[in-house]
């Protein structure tokens, strides 16, 4: 089978299966956890990438916690190379080493091998109750550097081909607060991945290894037709945009400026984050992966609202993302992240909403989210 003859119905077949798992992923987790900021506000995050680390199934979850995901697998590849072996799961929460948001959303990464190849990789990720450091849960403005937030795990086995790993779940389960409850959690998330291993299991077991894998790759390469499509109708140009944080995490009245400018050429779009704010001692420094995650997820929001559920890594090739490192959109190790997700992500958010609203102002949408430091992070005025 090439992929100028696949045929509509098995295609529409796995494109579909795939993005279901990942919907019954995000169920799973959501109906076992005992977490409030699991299952009820939904602070989880599910996908599936292949064996390159492209991402093939990514429809719903918060966009900062995967759209970038990526990146953490291609970490993960890199760093074992060849010793990656089926029953292996990886556990994840370092941004700096191995691509995270902060240090609370424990990612586990399951890969999926069919008859000995490895093809695919899960990601359950959730916001844990607590990840060791000064404050429960996280939080610390006052911290000096990323270790004072927490336990910084860079992708590491939890469980090695199928047995798990006592003795190193026994130091982390001695690091933070509330294992107890957090064992609930972290069940659900690695449940998560077994359902998602099983399904695609079956999928190849039905329609054999070859025909998946063209499906998925015609998947990808439609969607990047639609997306450099999208990009087409915004005119040739640069556009720009920028927000503030009302502090740093740290000081009152002390902003961070995000600034934004998208070129447009063509069928393609940059992104660029040059201009942004050094990054800064409070906590609000973002982290490259969220970093892209959002200038993807705000983009999307304004292309053809069919799009909406089905991107991959085909929507991700005409985009471009330039994030300077040692800015506060891309800060560089030891920099505390803690806050990151509301301030300054919502800033990178809003400054790439403000632009591509002067892109297309017929579509012009506000950020969301916007709200006072003091109120999210329990510092003193």
């Amino acid at each position: 089978m090439t992929q100028s003859s696949v045929d509509p119905i098995t295609l529409s077949t796995v494109w579909h299966f795939l993005q279901s798992t990942c919907r019954e992923m995000r169920h799973l987790v959501q109906r076992t956890a005992q977490s409030h900021i699991i299952s009820q506000l939904g602070d989880i995050s599910v996908g599936i990438w292949d064996h390159k680390a492209q991402t093939v199934a990514v429809p719903v979850g918060l966009p900062a916690q995967f759209l970038g995901g990526k990146l953490s697998v291609r970490y993960l590849l890199d760093d074992y190379g060849k010793d990656i072996e089926p029953g292996d799961v990886f556990l994840q929460n370092d941004p700096y080493h191995g691509f995270n948001t902060h240090l609370p959303d424990w990612g586990f990464f399951r890969p999926i091998f069919y008859r000995g190849e490895l093809l695919f990789f899960s990601l359950a990720r959730g916001h844990q109750m607590d990840t060791g450091g000064s404050y429960p849960g996280g939080y610390f403005p006052g911290a000096y550097d990323i270790h004072a937030e927490g336990m910084c795990l860079p992708p590491i086995k939890v469980f090695r081909r199928g047995e798990e790993q006592k003795e190193l779940w026994k130091l982390i389960w001695n690091n933070v607060r509330f294992p107890d409850a957090m064992k609930i959690d972290i069940g659900a998330l690695l449940g998560a991945g077994h359902l998602c291993q099983a399904r695609i299991t079956s999928l190849l077991d039905r329609y054999g290894r070859e025909t998946v894998s063209t499906c998925v790759a015609e998947m990808m390469d439609r969607t990047e037709r639609a997306v450099r499509e999208e990009i087409r109708k915004i005119p040739d140009g640069t556009y720009y945009g920028e927000s503030s944080s009302d502090d740093d995490g740290t000081e009152l009245g002390v902003r961070v400026t995000v600034r934004c400018q998208i070129n447009i050429k063509g069928d393609e779009m940059t992104v660029d984050f040059a201009k942004t704010d050094a990054q800064r001692k409070g906590f609000v420094n973002h982290s490259l992966m969220p970093t892209y995650s959002k200038t993807l997820g705000m983009v999307f929001l304004f292309f053809d609202s069919s799009l909406a559920e089905y991107h991959n890594e085909g929507s991700m090739r005409p985009i471009q993302i330039v994030a300077p490192e040692g800015s506060v959109v891309n800060p560089r190790y030891p920099a505390t992240v803690g806050g990151s997700p509301i301030s300054v992500g919502m800033q990178v958010a809003e400054a790439v909403a403000m632009a591509m609203s002067e892109a297309l102002p017929n579509r012009a949408v506000a950020s969301w989210g916007r709200r006072f430091g003091q109120y999210i992070f329990g510092t003193n005025p």
